[in-house]
């Protein structure tokens, strides 16, 4: 890869948790930009692997186009948010995801992307935290005493910090650790608190998935993170007193915004009942009512119809399945790392429930790092692409092509 190529693209990285509002539901995100250098960096060399691009991918550009239409066609025309921000911004996160999985050209490769991603999220969730316990006004980072960082919903925020911290604690233990030490200690405790702050019930019930996988696959490990949570809760409460417990609950429960969120779901099938094969078309709901509908797959079955639905849960299970795949074959150093990869996906399935997620660079990334997982572990690919794994093996104690089957091992050394 071309250094430019290389420099764009850990840009990107770098710059995930960061997105700024321009007025009304318009946001930029600085990551956009590197996004536009890494594609002018790698031409027209693009490729699209099947095995990595899927039919689900090309039915998430058909429904979308789809349901275009059917808001010109019950509208009589589309709005400028439903065009720029969905229509637009689905091509952007696609062209993404192939620059994303395109850049991963060796296991090394995955684990810097995934390394530098969590210090990012380390660096700035630290910068939030700190604006939280000490009173400082840092810009962007608290919304309505939660935690935001700089994209602005407290639950998207939150979805990002449970992303981390699932690839974090699964890759804590055996295998390759992305974070070592007290690097590894303090972004427990931190991307504890940090969830905490955020109250957002979307992010928990991500949260919740991960905790339990973890309780069937390595229960020791909850131990770990029990620690975190509750070193994280101490710290709150001895800087805010005990008097906050009010604070934590009224924030926590926040039923007002639950008899919204269900008025939200009311209209919402009310629209589906009168379409519910099509939809209503890309936008009109927030046309209509000037509000989102706060659930990835009823915005789906709203606007798409049963047809968007069914494709958007198909592109969502092939993402497991390729997952499953790349687990199976997988080096067993690796396998570690691959299961982060899903649990995050999961995780983000559980806030999609909460907000509509789909629009999340950072769910983006994770599934073009497990669809780069089977670019890496699929028994037909050439051994050039197996033999880079010199700084793995230097991590893990293990001696050169000791991970890899003997025929992988006679093949790269013909190739080399």
């Amino acid at each position: 890869m071309s250094k430019l190529f290389q420099f764009a693209v850990m840009g990107y990285i770098i710059c995930l948790p960061a997105q700024f509002d321009i007025g009304g539901a318009f946001r930029i995100a600085p990551s956009d930009l590197f996004l536009l250098l890494g594609l002018f960096a790698v031409g027209l060399h693009l490729k699209l692997d099947r095995r990595q691009f899927s039919s689900w991918h090309w039915g998430m550009l058909f429904i979308f186009v789809l349901a275009s239409f059917v808001s010109i066609w019950r509208n009589g025309f589309i709005t400028q948010y439903a065009l720029l921000q969905k229509d637009v911004g689905l091509l952007l996160l696609l062209l993404t995801y192939i620059m994303l999985i395109q850049a991963v050209d060796s296991w090394d490769r995955l684990y810097t992307m995934l390394r530098v991603f969590l210090i990012s999220v380390l660096c700035l969730n630290g910068v939030a935290l700190f604006a939280f316990f000490s009173g400082v006004k840092v810009p962007f980072m608290i919304q309505d005493g939660r935690l935001s960082g700089m994209l602005i919903d407290p639950n998207a925020y939150g979805g990002l910090l449970v992303t981390a911290f699932a690839v974090h604690i699964m890759t804590s233990g055996s295998g390759v650790k992305l974070l070592q030490g007290w690097v590894s200690l303090i972004a427990t405790v931190t991307l504890s608190g940090g969830i905490m702050m955020t109250f957002s019930r979307s992010s928990w019930i991500g949260l919740v998935l991960v905790l339990l996988t973890l309780l069937l696959s390595n229960p020791s490990r909850l131990i770990k993170i029990a620690m975190g949570f509750i070193a994280a809760f101490v710290a709150l409460l001895l800087y805010k007193g005990t008097a906050y417990l009010d604070v934590l609950e009224s924030m926590s429960s926040r039923p007002s915004q639950i008899q919204a969120r269900l008025d939200i779901i009311g209209k919402a099938l009310d629209w589906i009942a009168q379409s519910p094969l099509f939809g209503i078309g890309l936008g009109t709901y927030n046309y209509e009512l000037r509000i989102i509908i706060h659930n990835t797959p009823l915005w789906f079955m709203t606007e798409f119809g049963l047809l968007g639905l069914m494709v958007y849960g198909g592109f969502m299970v092939w993402f497991f399945i390729v997952g499953i795949r790349s687990y199976r074959t997988a080096d067993p150093v690796h396998r570690p790392i691959i299961l982060a990869l899903l649990l995050s996906h999961a995780a983000m399935i559980g806030l999609s429930m909460g907000i509509e997620a789909l629009f999340q660079r950072y769910w983006w990334f994770m599934m073009a790092m497990i669809a780069a997982c089977i670019r890496l572990t699929d028994a037909k690919l050439k051994g050039e692409l197996l033999h880079r794994t010199k700084r793995i093996e230097r991590a893990t104690g293990r001696t050169p092509h000791q991970s890899q089957p003997p025929e992988q091992v006679q093949q790269q050394e013909h190739i080399c």
